[in-house]
């Protein structure tokens, strides 16, 4: 307040101040002044933050790394070839060793004295230095039950990986883990676990008093069905896999990020030019009958469906899921029907079952919601099946979805759509719309939140006619605005500066567009495109903060933007506070650039 006594008076007897929260902001602003002139003196470096030097170190950064991987290729590949050459050729280097010859007429020898994998792995086990088979083949994969039967039983293989480990059972495992001396366990524990139909129910825990800690160990491995909740139970490192890549909508993933993975999960927002302007999530109202398990009306909806979409130029991939084997087997024989009676539709429905991706196959199917894991497809088709029964009543048994669980099928379900969801049901809205998900205290099954799921349906669409609304009072020539989406680490900077835009060049703008994980912190619209944007702002704030390796976060985050199609500037602070004007101005030439080749183009058309 001392220093500030003369600026005061000065202001007061010279400025025109209308107020005092006019002085105060005056005051405020210049003591802020103060602070940075006092930060940068003190900091130098801080006064030589140029953006296309960060920009092209981060450039070389890139090529760096990935010069390095090529070389760490290589070099694993030239230790890998010397070390073959070194104990299966001789010194000659000419002709095998006594080793490689041994190797090569166990690999080589045909007809009735060719030996089986398990017992040329068997003769080889007792060779001095390791079996050099494994030296030709250092990476092998195989299911559990193979590695039981074929491998000997001892820690052969430095690194064992489990893939899918909610789907292996522990007695399945127990085998595999004998043959490793390290081990890497990967799965998701909100899918589903080993089936166990044809085995009698474990014990209840319930039942039982624990009493010592052998006992206590035995109850949780009774309830651990398979190797990944086992693992969990036991004091071992846990890394997150927090970057969803499947879903190309984040709407997608967005229910089963809040209900199962506490919204930890960062898809990736595609740009904004390819966003969809209807819900990625599509509710079709049958209200057909459940009779016999059955939904009969569902099924033909279904395949009505099916043939408009392999009737496009270019038909997506589909996959069609039910609530039970019979609803299945019932929709599959629709397409059979349909393909009789209409040889186009045949024709187009072999295509579609035989489809291929770049690197996997991509083929229609139709599976019951135990058998639908590990699949995915551009589009997914539900059918929920139950409904109300030939005397208009409606029961609350949802199969396995009801039972222990059940939420995991469903969130299975959910989870395997890359562009769009289309479910079709007969549950009564009445049903779903006004039942809340139980407390707390209460047991969640997957019918709640099935019931959770059909609302959160409807909601989407709201929201996205909503925005459809937004986008033309854009176009009829609305006054731009700045529009702040909530975000774990807001930057005030980054609001000031959208208002700002807003206000002076009459730019709208999004502000923190995205996710917290992937974050655009300005996104600048196009005047004429609402639904576009031309330039992503990245500012250097609070997101920092987060991350245990700010530049390699930051370099994977450029990376995929820029895959996404984004031209982004950078508004680095010490320059933006030494001369906000110049800023703002480079930032207006960068929208302008991408906006008028476009307006031109019209024009002349």
């Amino acid at each position: 307040p001392e220093r500030l006594r003369e600026p005061a008076r000065w202001v007061a007897e010279h400025a025109e101040i209308h107020s005092d929260e006019e002085l105060l902001a005056m005051l405020e602003c210049g003591a802020l002044q103060h602070f940075l002139h006092d930060l940068v003196k003190a900091r130098p470096e801080l006064a030589h933050i140029d953006t296309e030097r960060i920009d092209s170190a981060f450039e070389e950064f890139n090529d760096r790394l990935a010069e390095k991987q090529s070389l760490t290729r290589k070099v694993v590949a030239d230790e890998w070839t010397k070390r073959q050459k070194s104990r299966l050729l001789a010194s000659t280097g000419s002709r095998l060793s006594s080793t490689g010859a041994q190797l090569r007429q166990r690999l080589m020898v045909r007809g009735k004295r060719a030996l089986k994998l398990r017992q040329m792995l068997a003769a080889g086990s007792q060779i001095e230095g390791g079996d050099p088979l494994f030296d030709l083949c250092p990476v092998w994969f195989a299911s559990a039950d193979t590695v039981a039967q074929i491998f000997p039983r001892e820690a052969q293989f430095d690194l064992v990986v489990f893939d899918e480990a909610s789907q292996c059972r522990l007695e399945e495992a127990l085998p595999v883990l004998l043959r490793a001396k390290r081990v890497l366990i990967a799965g998701d524990p909100k899918q589903l676990p080993p089936t166990r139909f044809f085995e009698s129910a474990l014990v209840d825990s319930e039942q039982v008093n624990i009493e010592t800690a052998e006992e206590m160990h035995d109850q949780q491995m009774s309830e651990a069905e398979d190797l990944l909740t086992g693992a969990l139970n036991l004091d071992v490192h846990e890394s997150f896999l927090d970057v969803h890549y499947r879903s190309r909508n984040e709407a997608l993933i967005g229910f089963s990020n809040e209900h199962f993975y506490q919204s930890r999960l960062q898809p990736i927002p595609g740009h904004p030019k390819n966003k969809m302007l209807s819900a990625p999530i599509v509710l079709h109202r049958v209200d057909g009958f459940y009779h016999e398990q059955t939904n009969l009306e569902e099924a033909e909806a279904v395949v009505k469906f099916v043939d408009e979409l392999l009737d496009q130029s270019e038909p997506p991939s589909i996959g069609i899921a039910s609530f039970n084997l019979k609803q299945r087997t019932l929709i599959n024989e629709c397409l059979e029907q349909r393909a009789i009676e209409n040889a186009a539709f045949a024709e187009r429905l072999a295509q579609a079952r035989k489809r291929r991706g770049s690197d996997s196959f991509e083929g229609l199917f139709v599976k019951n919601l135990e058998n639908v894991q590990g699949d995915e497809r551009d589009l997914l088709i539900i059918s929920t099946t139950f409904g109300r029964d030939i005397e208009n009543q409606f029961r609350r048994n949802f199969g396995a979805l009801s039972q222990r669980g059940g939420e995991r099928r469903l969130n299975v379900l959910v989870t395997r759509a890359r562009s769009e969801i289309h479910v079709f049901t007969s549950i009564p809205r009445s049903e779903y719309a006004a039942a809340d998900l139980p407390g707390p205290e209460e047991k969640t099954n997957g019918r709640h939140l099935l019931y959770a799921y059909l609302r959160y349906a409807e909601l989407l669409k709201h929201h996205f006619d909503e925005y459809q609304d937004y986008i033309e009072a854009q176009k009829g020539g609305a006054s731009p605005d700045s529009t702040v989406i909530e975000n774990e680490s807001p930057s005030n900077l980054a609001v000031a500066l959208g208002d700002q835009l807003a206000a002076g060049p009459r730019i709208g703008n999004t502000v923190h567009w995205g996710n917290d994980g992937f974050c655009i912190d300005i996104a600048l619209e196009h005047p004429e495109l609402p639904e576009d944007v031309t330039v992503g702002v990245l500012t250097d704030f609070n997101r920092y903060r987060r991350t245990p390796d700010p530049v390699d976060w930051e370099r994977f985050r450029l990376l995929v933007f820029k895959s996404q199609g984004w031209d982004l500037h950078r508004l680095w602070s010490p320059r933006l506070l030494r001369d906000s004007d110049l800023e703002i101005e480079q930032l207006q030439k960068s929208h302008q650039s991408l906006i008028l080749p476009d307006i031109s183009e019209r024009e002349v058309k």
